[in-house]
């Protein structure tokens, strides 16, 4: 297979008759006083789609377009990539697409639910069906390695990687659900053994200064976490 032209961005679309001459002029005179990105610039003025782009790229360069909103992969081989040069490069190891499926795949690829559901699963083992005071657990030298703060540790990350603007801790009848509100919509990050909700629920109520004693009155408390 020849190598591909090198060619400019613009160029290469005016050539291919995704926009036209006097569009990229305009585009550049944007893109001069923003200092974005040209594609960027011609996606959010209109004059061409993010597909259109990456469409365009993968014809010049002889390679697949693939549309990662169509596609199902292992998440395992993705990881063979580190998550910070993914986000970095915006790249993963597979064929040219847009950069905003891209970043909502890698949301999605490097999210930490398994993670999370383990560690409810450790946290379920260890408290067996013994009745612990986990109101001394504040005071405890060993605090940050105890499984419930492990757990509500990469709760609030994965909470934070996929832009959620609530947590809900729901104890149901069988189980205990988390669920993240995102953009508006709450979908369940993952479900748990319901006996561990007495830890999560004391746990936050240390964190936020709450009455542990109050299991009846609604309270209202805050605290600041460093992620």
């Amino acid at each position: 297979m020849a190598r591909p032209e090198k060619i400019r961005l613009g160029d290469l679309l005016v050539q291919q008759k995704l926009i036209s001459q006097e569009q990229l002029i305009e585009a550049l005179a944007k893109q001069k006083q923003s200092g974005r990105k040209l594609g960027r610039v011609l996606v959010e003025h209109g004059f061409i789609t993010e597909d259109e782009i990456s469409g365009s790229i993968a014809r010049q360069l002889q390679i697949p377009y693939l549309d990662l909103r169509q596609v199902h992969v292992r998440p395992e081989i993705v990881r063979l990539l580190p998550e910070q040069l993914a986000r970095r490069f915006r790249a993963i190891v597979l064929a040219v697409a847009n950069e905003g499926a891209l970043l909502q795949f890698i949301d999605r690829v490097y999210r930490r639910t398994e993670e999370i559901s383990e560690l409810a699963r450790n946290l379920t083992d260890e408290l067996g069906d013994e009745v612990i005071d986990f109101g001394a657990l504040a005071a405890t030298q060993s605090a940050e390695e105890a499984p419930v703060v492990r757990l509500l540790q990469t709760l609030f990350e994965d909470a934070l990687q996929v832009h959620a603007s609530d947590i809900h801790v729901e104890p149901q009848e069988r189980n205990l659900q988390i669920r993240f509100r995102v953009d508006g919509m709450l979908s369940v990050a993952t479900e748990a053994d319901r006996k561990i909700s007495p830890a999560l629920i004391q746990r936050l109520k240390l964190m936020a200064d709450l009455d542990i004693a109050e299991k009846r009155l609604p309270q209202d408390g805050r605290f600041i976490l460093r992620l």
